[in-house]
């Protein structure tokens, strides 16, 4: 595949697409090149892996049309959904913000939007995207207001942070936490009645950093002997000065074991005593630590297994082992949520998977499985585990990116592959001109987030009436099936219409604002709806259901009798 004379013998001259999907990432980027050659306008995609991302990059730069795919990547998006905890809601990632899948009734229309499953089983539950965060947080215009708002954040920030640090203690360690802060009240209001407040401060710290001689010192000044000292006071003295050596003694344990550690190598890895039960990844590489970021992002802890790695934990949430003994020893006597087991081999995959299950039989357990066609009935073969095919998932991602397009996710969602397509419009684009709304129904996608060329944050959920320009970068969940509509221009004709009529006694105010609500919301010019508004009775031209629905909300409030038809 990588001689001239066999290209042109399968015809890459004259081809649109090129696709380059052997196993060996270095023989396709090789082909891509001699492919160029041949052909400059084809769009060339070329399998690739983690450890030539570099490379895939600045080729992707330096040769338009050259596409380079990473199969295993794609999958994180649906490998995570199939880990996630009871407790965590599916979620994906577009453009640095979360969007959360919700299954069942709606909850709240204004922030959330149906996602087209066109492959749905019958009966089943509709799903919904849900913004995380509908409101974008935004500075306040008055510049006293914005300093004392960031001051209030910054604080609640501290405070959130205090919080999260004593919730990952243990029942001793925060009593001795709450003992110590009693401790330098009650130290500062003793040792301060006779010289002030400065006195007790100075007195209490000196007491609690193990001095006593000093301290002491300090407060028997205005004494003239030693039979008017207090034996409270001696012992008390004596208690904050044990309570204080404790302190010091294990600030020296901790700093010499830091620095034997650092010198030696040598680290002991203790995972979090408290918090959500962990998800344990094993093998996977690049693919295990994109998973694993996409889980932390929910406050999940998680403990990853490479072989050849090295341990340690790359992030507070994200604890990394050598051996996967030396992960099941750190895990004993502690729940598991979800395994996945993600390296190149089925047979270790479902060995392992099959020992953790019968170890932990509450948890969910995924299997990576990259070139077996049956995932599904497999899974259900060896007792229900969640046997995830890359073939199937990634193959549609393939081909929309032969087309053109930019993938950046596969989703699985009740029995559909879903997806997660960036398109860039350029002018002349055929969506250009296009509301959101046309576009979902025409084409049956699902509008996730807008990026305008002057607006620094993404639209999340860009609302029906919102129409598409050139310079736009939209990301929509789409199937093959959609992504093939949108190339050959079949969109699906809207459905409804309504019937309208504007009484005749109505003024020219009410007059004019039903002639814009009606230029917006159909997509024309304010005079081409003039006759529609006549006194009679007329159809409108066929509408799609959001934008039917927003029409006659909005012309019913200005008297306009409407009607479905």
């Amino acid at each position: 595949m990588r001689l001239a004379h066999v290209l042109r013998q399968a015809g890459a001259e004259r081809a649109s697409a090129v696709l380059l999907l052997s196993s060996d990432s270095t023989v396709n980027f090789e082909a891509a090149l001699q492919v160029r050659l041949l052909n400059p306008t084809a769009e060339i995609v070329v399998r690739s892996s983690s450890r030539l991302a570099d490379l895939g990059a600045l080729l992707e730069q330096r040769l338009p049309g050259v596409a380079v795919v990473d199969p295993m990547l794609l999958c994180a998006e649906a490998i995570t959904t199939a880990l996630r905890p009871a407790s965590m809601q599916a979620s994906v990632e577009v453009d640095g913000e979360i969007v959360q899948l919700h299954e069942g009734p709606i909850q709240d229309l204004r922030h959330q939007k149906q996602v087209w499953l066109p492959e749905a089983p019958s009966g089943s539950s509709p799903v919904w995207l849900t913004a995380r965060s509908p409101l974008s947080n935004r500075e306040l215009s008055a510049p006293g207001l914005a300093r004392r708002h960031r001051a209030l954040s910054w604080l609640r920030g501290r405070v959130q942070q205090l919080r999260v640090w004593l919730r990952a203690r243990t029942p001793l360690q925060r009593w001795a936490f709450i003992v110590l802060i009693l401790l330098v009240l009650v130290g500062v209001r003793i040792f301060s009645r006779e010289g002030g407040w400065k006195q007790g401060v100075f007195v209490t710290l000196a007491l609690l950093k193990g001095e006593y001689v000093d301290p002491v010192n300090l407060l028997l000044t205005d004494i003239t002997g030693m039979e008017e000292v207090s034996g409270w006071l001696i012992g008390g003295t004596l208690l904050y000065s044990l309570v204080g050596t404790l302190l010091t003694s294990a600030l020296v344990a901790v700093i010499l074991e830091r620095l034997l550690r650092e010198r030696l190598g040598m680290e002991r890895i203790r995972l979090p005593r408290r918090g959500p039960a962990p998800v344990l990844l094993v093998e996977g590489s690049a693919l295990a630590q994109r998973i694993a970021q996409r889980l932390r992002r929910h406050d999940q802890l998680v403990v990853t297994v490479e072989s050849g790695g090295s341990n340690g934990s790359q992030d507070k949430g994200i604890v990394q082992f050598a051996h996967l003994e030396e992960a099941l020893q750190a895990l004993e006597g502690r729940p598991v949520s979800a395994v996945g087991l993600l390296s190149t081999d089925l047979l270790a995959n479902l060995e392992v998977a099959m020992a953790l299950q019968q170890r932990w039989p509450d948890a969910g357990v995924a299997v990576l499985a990259h070139s077996f066609g049956a995932a599904d009935p497999l899974g259900a073969l060896l007792g229900g585990l969640a046997v995830i095919s890359a073939v199937d998932l990634v193959a549609d991602a393939v081909v929309a990116t032969a087309f053109g397009e930019r993938v950046e996710g596969v989703l699985q969602l009740q029995g559909s592959h879903l997806l997660v397509v960036r398109f860039r419009l350029h002018r002349g684009d055929q969506l250009c001109g296009l509301n959101v709304c046309r576009l979902e129904h025409g084409y049956g996608v699902t509008g996730v987030s807008l990026r305008r060329p002057r607006h620094r944050e993404p639209i999340l959920l860009p609302p029906p009436d919102l129409v598409l320009a050139a310079g736009d970068q939209l990301v929509v969940l789409a199937t093959a099936a959609s992504l093939r509509s949108i190339e050959l221009g079949n969109a699906l004709p809207p459905r409804f219409r309504l019937r309208i009529r504007l009484p005749g006694a109505a003024s020219p105010e009410r007059r004019f604002q039903a002639q814009r609500s009606l230029a917006r919301w159909i997509g024309c010019l304010p005079g081409e709806v003039v006759q529609l508004l006549d006194g009679e009775a007329h159809l409108t031209p066929p509408l799609d259901r959001e934008i039917r629905d927003l029409l006659v909300e909005d012309l019913r409030r200005q008297g306009v009798e409407c009607s479905l038809e």
